[in-house]
């Protein structure tokens, strides 16, 4: 009876309904002994069943009974539920296409493109949020870019006062920066990390592409956001301190 599961019941529940089916009327002890469940089970069983509308009472010598409700009534109120189903598809339809959010990409190359991202980060996120970064070599940057040390500095400056918080994972031979005062560290080897980095903040991901030239692409959409802030969490849970 694989298909009464279609309306939503369990393998006890079916085994219960059938035991009424067969048996007509029963009360919960003469369930329990048809069945092999315990009086308790029985109970809970049997008040899910009520709401799934597949069970009823009746009261017999003043004593509750249970029954099961005709087959036939259970394909009535199948086909109900669908045509009312079909009914609220168009609006349910609506909902679904109105929700799905954009997703904004931006494309930027160049030698000193990381202040671009530096910038976007603190124009995006709002006091007391969080940033999310991976694979950032801030010492190698600098060699780059003889700014960059400047910019760091600002951006810095601007976490703090906004009390945002930083998680970094960077490779074992990093150094934590100074003037990182709400930022916490953790590493990993050097070749786990590679060529990439990417950054998690607000609805924004930013991933650096390090070469010659460097690449940024910027996306803003929340659900790739969500996505990148969940691998993160399990990088930075198997990262050391």
């Amino acid at each position: 009876m694989e298909e009464l599961k279609e309306f939503g019941l369990t393998d006890n529940e079916i085994k219960i309904y059938l035991a009424l089916l067969k048996f007509g009327n029963l009360n919960p002890s003469e369930i329990a002994q048809k069945t092999g469940f315990s009086r308790s089970y029985v109970y809970d069983a049997l008040e899910r069943l009520m709401e799934k509308g597949v069970v009823s009472t009746s009261l017999i010598k003043n004593k509750k009974q249970f029954m099961a409700i005709d087959p036939k009534k259970l394909g009535e109120s199948l086909k109900q539920k669908l045509e009312k189903l079909q009914k609220i598809i168009p609006q349910l339809e609506q909902l679904r296409e109105s929700s799905k959010e954009d997703i904004k990409v931006e494309l930027h190359k160049g030698t000193y493109i990381y202040k671009i991202l530096l910038n976007d980060i603190i124009s995006t996120l709002k006091k007391n949020n969080e940033v999310l970064i991976f694979g950032v070599d801030d010492e190698a940057l600098m060699k780059l870019d003889k700014h960059y040390k400047t910019n760091l500095d600002i951006y810095f400056s601007k976490l703090e006062k906004l009390n945002i918080k930083e998680k970094v994972i960077a490779n074992n031979k990093s150094k934590m920066l100074k003037g990182a005062k709400t930022t916490s560290y953790r590493f990993l080897p050097k070749q786990v990390i590679g060529n990439t980095a990417f950054q998690v903040y607000g609805n924004k991901v930013g991933i650096f592409l390090w070469g010659n030239p460097n690449y940024l692409i910027l996306i803003e959409n929340m659900e790739i956001a969500d996505s990148y802030r969940n691998q993160f969490k399990i990088l930075w849970d198997n990262a050391k301190r």
